[in-house]
């Protein structure tokens, strides 16, 4: 599991948008008083479709599930 925790003061929580895919988070916020995107580059290959995100006390925490690779045979 691949866990990405951001620190957002002030932000409410319907002013996140997050957009995952399997090498990166983009964490995009727009609000009449902030205009903030940040692109994360994960560690590891994942599940977007896994992505489960919490906000409290202005601290933003994503959890996403690695993906497993798949072996290749060379003959």
């Amino acid at each position: 599991e691949v866990i990405v925790v951001a620190e957002l003061p002030g932000v409410e929580k319907e002013g996140i948008k997050l957009n995952a895919t399997e090498n990166h988070l983009i964490i995009s916020v727009e609000t009449p008083q902030r205009n903030y995107n940040k692109d994360v580059e994960l560690p590891t290959r994942v599940n977007p479709k896994s992505a489960i995100a919490s906000y409290n006390n202005g601290v933003l925490q994503v959890r996403l599930r690695k993906t497993t690779g798949e072996l290749l045979f060379i003959e």
